[in-house]
């Protein structure tokens, strides 16, 4: 079970298939309109009610990207970068524990409490700054995948969640926002191993679970072929599989004489 750490809602997970996979392969590089697929398809609430992932704040969807990568691949995220020292340029190896990671953001969103200058609309999920005409909402995953095709990214995400006519309300609603939601996404700290400084790289939580999973089904195609010619399976049964049960199937079939 996992509870969200900003809507509170507790979900499941399902096994990813090859459908899954075929969709990180052939469906476009919109990684924000991915996340939402992948989400939609394999998480589900507990209580029954329906599942929207578009609907989800931002670091919700984050948050069980991360959790997908956790059970599927491993706890340990390692990544590499350069040295910010320009007479160094060590090569800086970077890695730290999901498990880690979520507990610190949700220790972080469990501290906090409504702003004091916060107060909740009788109209669902908006919120005002008081003593001002100031009103938002969270920024949900619908509204990062419609900025992000928008020509005015950030216009189109403030047009979508703050009402306000003055650049200082903008900026104080957006100050609240990521008070009340915080993403997961961000800087993370490393030291150079060489000359000691300290670097720090951008860790962006839904194209990283994403370049991982697109890379353990880039042989999706391969393990069709194989399945197909083999056992006779046809395309959609192969693909309804989970994807670790497909994999092994095909490592089977390529370790003895049906593999060639």
């Amino acid at each position: 079970m996992i509870r969200l750490p900003v809507c509170k809602i507790e979900v499941e997970l399902r096994q990813a298939t090859g459908a899954e996979d075929m969709l990180l392969l052939e469906g476009g590089s919109d990684v924000v309109q991915t996340s939402i697929a992948l989400v939609q398809r394999l998480a589900y609430r507990r209580d029954g009610e329906e599942w929207d992932a578009a609907a989800l704040p931002v670091p919700d969807l984050e948050a069980l990207l991360l959790e997908m990568r956790h059970r599927w691949f491993g706890d340990v995220v390692a990544s590499r970068g350069r040295c910010p020292v320009e007479e160094c340029g060590t090569v800086t190896d970077v890695s730290f524990r999901i498990s880690e990671y979520l507990t610190h953001h949700r220790a972080l969103l469990d501290q906090r409490r409504l702003p004091g200058n916060v107060a909740v609309l009788p109209e669902q999920e908006w919120f005002q700054l008081t003593g001002s005409e100031v009103q938002f909402r969270l920024v949900t995953a619908g509204d990062l995948a419609a900025a992000v095709r928008a020509a005015h990214p950030e216009q189109e995400l403030a047009r979508r969640t703050i009402r306000t006519e003055s650049a200082r309300g903008w900026k104080r609603a957006q100050t609240a926002m990521e008070a009340l939601a915080p993403p997961l996404s961000g800087e993370i700290e490393g030291q150079c191993p060489e000359c000691g400084a300290r670097a720090r790289f951008w860790f962006d939580a839904q194209s990283y679970v994403q370049r991982e999973m697109r890379y353990e089904a880039e042989f999706l195609y391969q393990d069709v072929h194989l399945l197909a010619r083999n056992y006779h399976w046809s395309e959609e049964k192969i693909l309804s599989l989970p994807s670790g049960r497909r994999v092994q199937y095909a490592e089977l079939l390529m370790r003895g004489a049906g593999g060639d």
